[in-house]
């Protein structure tokens, strides 16, 4: 069970989804203004729009197309504006009751300074970050969704100014009808979508425009994209590109990264060979353990082990996994070198705002030979004993 709960935070599926992503919002097909392509470079699922005296965040929801599925106006005095638009959803600045409903969405809030903002979270047990942790514990933030479901009672009571939420891609599924009704505003996260590294960390900017924290966002993408494009021009200079693969099976099923998603992209960006890079797959996909016994037996190296510890752990879930070569060869690392009390990893919180930590480590792991000398120590990823 322990295992599969991981699975599911690491899916999204964990979450409790809703938005509100439909409050009549502008439904043509990809339509936003020319000039809404505001200081955005890499992310595809949504784009800002700057006006005089209010700024414009247009979300495109649907997992196969890029429709705008929602409108934020953000502004000071949002009331202003009401007769020149259709349909937005208003977001009164300055927000200073703050509830994320993920782990990383409080991370990235703590990224801009905003912590004194946040007021409520998911569920506790995700929480790895101490600053956040230690707020949590002093009765300063409310828990919201400790099961599948929301506590839309105590949300409501609660009345934050705005709620960080997950999206599934599809907004007629997303939303929590009590919820619209309350007239909160939601603000949904849909960077999950996106499918490479720097588009994924580029939603800081996301977040940062509800918070009035443009420029502080601005600047932390900067330095993580100068760092990412650096570290992917000295991995080139590797030998080789070592043959990797990741993951473990959950019950009879397997779910590996497709060739064209986040993680492949990274792997890409290490210079390792990932064994399915060829598949057109932009989330995941299943196969069994024989199907990918078949083709990664021979790989130097496996990472992403779920949340094992250790060579023992990992053959008492699976005994044939000690047939892999990486098993033998103890080729063996995991995201999880820091974690709390139940078990959950800083990787989930943080490494999406930092695709260059995490970029970094895999170089390390891939190419010690690049760093011969120096000292290099692993930020995210241990090796598995």
């Amino acid at each position: 069970m322990r295992l599969k709960h991981f699975f599911l935070l690491a899916s999204g599926l964990s979450l409790f989804v809703f938005s509100c992503s439909r409050q009549d919002p502008a439904t043509d097909k990809g339509w936003v203004p020319k000039t809404a392509n505001h200081a955005l470079k890499y992310a595809e699922r949504f784009a800002i729009q700057k006006e005089k005296g209010y700024t414009l965040v247009y979300l495109f929801g649907k997992r196969e197309s890029l429709d705008t599925t929602a409108t934020y106006l953000i502004s000071d005095h949002p009331a202003r504006f009401k007769k020149d638009l259709k349909h937005p959803i208003f977001i009164q600045l300055p927000c200073k009751k703050i509830a994320a409903l993920s782990s990383i969405y409080a991370n990235i809030l703590c990224e801009l300074n905003a912590l004194d903002r946040l007021v409520a979270i998911d569920n506790s047990d995700y929480l790895v970050n101490p600053k956040i942790l230690s707020k949590y514990q002093r009765g300063q933030l409310q828990e919201l969704s400790k099961g599948p479901e929301l506590d839309l009672e105590k949300t409501i009571a609660l009345r934050p100014d705005i709620i960080f939420t997950f999206g599934t891609g599809d907004p007629s599924k997303d939303v929590n009808p009590r919820l619209l009704q309350s007239g909160i505003p939601v603000a949904v996260s849909l960077d999950h979508l996106e499918r490479s590294p720097l588009a994924r960390a580029e939603w800081i900017k996301f977040y940062g425009v509800f918070i009035g924290q443009e420029a502080l966002a601005d600047s932390l993408f900067s330095r993580t994209e100068k760092n990412y494009r650096n570290l992917q021009t000295f991995a080139k200079k590797a030998d080789g590109a070592p043959s990797v693969f990741n993951g473990i099976k959950y019950g009879d099923t397997w779910y590996l990264p497709g060739g064209q998603s986040y993680m492949a992209q990274l792997l890409k960006d290490a210079h390792a060979d990932y064994i399915w890079k060829n598949d057109s797959s932009t989330g995941s996909f299943p196969r069994s353990f024989e199907q990918v016994y078949t083709k990664a037996k021979d790989a130097d190296f496996w990472i992403n082990l779920s949340m094992v510890n250790s060579k023992a752990e990992l053959v008492s879930y699976e005994s044939r996994y000690s047939e892999f070569k990486a098993f033998k060869t103890s080729h063996l690392y995991n995201n999880n070198k820091v974690i709390n009390a139940k078990g959950y990893s800083t990787y989930w919180e943080t490494g999406m705002i930092y695709p260059d930590k995490v970029l970094n480590d895999l170089i390390t792991i891939f190419h010690p030979e690049l760093l011969a000398g120096t000292k290099n120590d692993l930020y995210y990823y241990k090796q598995i004993k």
